[in-house]
């Protein structure tokens, strides 16, 4: 209990401390505690009725517009027609919208290969870029996925490019060093 209790207090420090970013700091917060240890009581758990977490009465149901996407064209993308989807805000966050599993069975993982061969290609920047050329990066599902085909576990071998991967921004070249946009678009930072 008093390991979690300082957890807590760890939490409300990051978040006081003027000057610094607080984003990094919570990510190597949560990056350093041992599997099972990270106290997540200040993250927002959507599936929990509000009032009953601390963060839950900030979550606020999210109302879509039914006719934007049509049944017909939702199924080709292998999502559940919007009628069925639950939508999400957070109050004082206008535009931040969380959508628990909007995808027919079997597209998520169809999903998350196209995020990995499509978005991963140039010119999106990503972690690896800073240690490797731009040709060594240039297509790192075609470089891995003889690799991760393989099934033996072993954890001397050395990791894939792929698995490697951290982070891919889209659109806003994020600098986290100088903390500056390059290349304006559509999307922002896609997470692994």
């Amino acid at each position: 209990m008093g390991k979690m209790a300082a957890a807590v207090g760890s939490v409300a420090t990051l978040a006081a401390e003027p000057g610094e970013d607080a984003f990094r700091k919570l990510f190597r917060f949560y990056r350093q505690s041992r599997p099972g240890t990270a106290d997540l009581g200040a993250v927002i758990d959507f599936s929990a009725p509000r009032g009953t977490e601390p963060g839950a009465r900030k979550v606020v149901r999210s109302q879509l517009s039914v006719s934007s996407v049509s049944d017909h064209d939702a199924h080709r993308a292998g999502l559940q027609p919007v009628s069925k989807w639950q939508a999400y805000g957070l109050q004082g966050y206008p535009g931040f919208i969380f959508i628990p599993n909007p995808f027919l069975p079997g597209y998520q993982w169809h999903w998350v290969k196209q995020c990995l061969k499509l978005y991963s290609q140039k010119p999106n920047v990503c972690n690896l870029d800073k240690h490797m050329t731009q040709e060594e990066t240039q297509d790192l599902w075609e470089q891995s996925k003889e690799f991760l085909r393989n099934k033996e576990v072993n954890k001397r071998r050395p990791r894939s490019l792929l698995e490697k991967l951290r982070w891919v921004t889209l659109g806003y070249h994020y600098n986290w060093d100088s903390k500056v946009c390059r290349v304006p678009c559509k999307f922002h930072c896609l997470h692994f």
